[in-house]
């Protein structure tokens, strides 16, 4: 865990295939946005919880690369009196902590050599360090981690201080992704959609959702992913009309829909894919005529995605073109509904170090990584149909990351019966 990868001699120093001059041009990104009374202060994860692999929150990993405990990172204003643009102060680590967890960042030159940030301090000279900070810089911008621990510490260094959160700050930066960022999405999508292949090649009638679950997450591990990026929503028949159903534990009836909802995270970066199965490897017609309605809805907000548009105006797009569709529905009163009434959720989000990453509600401009997810949920016929793909925004549409997918009625049909024939 001590700094996230190595690097070959002779090669640009990366973490996690960032490189370092990338974080530290975020936290110089951060520290230019700064006023010059504010402050941002980002705490580290303090440790797993018992059963957990310990994953280091977002916005400290953003600037830092780091997967250190109880540590904290203070970012200053250009202009600030203190001489440092960003102090990070990282406890000493006693001999029960190196057998219980390992080798993790000191404050020494290694650390500074290889994380990039030259002013590393000991986290006993925090409060010292904040007592001064904060005569100069009252107005504080803090992660979730730091309000949780260093709320006491702020106040008693300054009663007065005005606390708020620093999302607002780096969702400004994180929302375009660097050309570093999206090679790692890319693995990230291509660790994801392995599992999808090999769940879908291990469906029938029979199966439990949590042999499925079992399936894609060995194949996330042969494909680099440390870990899933959300809990696994893997529902078959009532639990595909169930949004965000992850209990994953009932067994997959004859001609049913299985609705996949998987992401696999790579390097802290995640991918978010969801595709429909037939059971039985055949749609019935009727869910063969849906499936495709939410397809064609796919295609048209993927024609419809360009610079300048916004995940809203999308979301109405697709919401008029399922109202004005010729397919009809009934819904739990037995009255025949539009489409429209069985699209329950928003078709995008942003995407990258969280599932739902920091957005700022702008128009779509290149760099930007979001999904596409129409879905129809029809619970008086036990259907569930969602198709959801990851897309980056280019100078005059979108690109389809996980078009390597089969999302076609007919291929999805043969990604499940496949397996079956050998």
């Amino acid at each position: 865990m001590l700094l996230g990868c190595l690097y070959a001699i002779g090669e640009t120093p990366t973490l996690w295939g960032i490189p370092l001059g990338e974080y530290a041009q975020r936290r110089a990104q951060l520290g230019q946005m700064l006023e010059s009374d504010q402050i941002a202060i980002l705490a580290s994860e303090s440790g797993p919880p018992t059963r957990t692999r310990f994953r280091q929150e977002s916005n400290f990993m953003y600037l830092t690369g780091l997967e250190a405990m109880n540590s904290v990172l203070v970012v200053l204003p250009a202009d600030s009196p203190l001489g440092s643009d960003a102090v990070l102060f990282l406890p000493r680590q006693s001999r029960v902590s190196r057998l219980f967890e390992g080798p993790l960042p000191e404050p020494n030159e290694q650390t500074r050599r290889e994380s990039g940030i030259a002013d590393i301090r000991e986290r006993s000279e925090l409060r010292e360090f904040l007592a001064e900070a904060l005569r100069h810089h009252p107005r504080v911008a803090v992660n979730r981690p730091a309000r949780a621990v260093l709320t006491d510490a702020i106040r008693e260094a300054n009663p007065e201080a005005q606390v708020s959160s620093v999302e607002g700050f780096l969702a400004r930066v994180r929302v375009v992704k660097s050309p570093a960022e999206l090679e790692i999405l890319r693995k990230a999508v291509h660790a994801s959609i392995a599992g999808h292949r090999a769940l879908a090649a291990r469906l029938a009638p029979g199966v439990y959702e949590y042999e499925l679950e079992g399936v894609a997450q060995e194949a996330f591990r042969r494909h680099g992913s440390e870990r899933e990026g959300y809990p696994m929503i893997i529902g078959s028949g009532p639990n595909a009309c169930i949004l965000h159903y992850n209990a994953n534990k009932r067994r997959v009836g004859a001609n049913e829909l299985v609705l996949v909802d998987i992401g696999a995270e790579y390097s802290y970066y995640t991918a978010d894919l969801t595709r429909t199965y037939p059971s039985s490897g055949r749609f019935t017609p009727r869910q063969r005529e849906l499936y495709i309605a939410v397809l064609d809805a796919l295609k048209y907000a993927e024609r419809e995605a360009k610079p300048g548009v916004t995940l809203r105006q999308l979301h109405q797009k697709v919401v008029a073109f399922f109202r004005n569709h010729k397919l009809r529905a009934k819904d739990e009163n037995g009255e025949m509904q539009t489409l429209d009434r069985f699209f329950v959720h928003g078709l995008s989000h942003m995407l990258g170090m969280d599932v739902h990453d920091l957005d700022t509600n702008e128009p779509l401009r290149p760099g930007m990584v979001f999904t596409i997810e129409p879905g129809l949920y029809i619970p008086a016929e036990g259907i569930g149909i969602r198709i959801e793909d990851n897309s980056v925004v280019t100078e005059t549409g979108v690109e389809n990351l996980s078009r390597a997918l089969p999302r076609e009625p007919g291929e999805v049909e043969r990604m499940v019966r496949g397996a079956r024939r050998r």
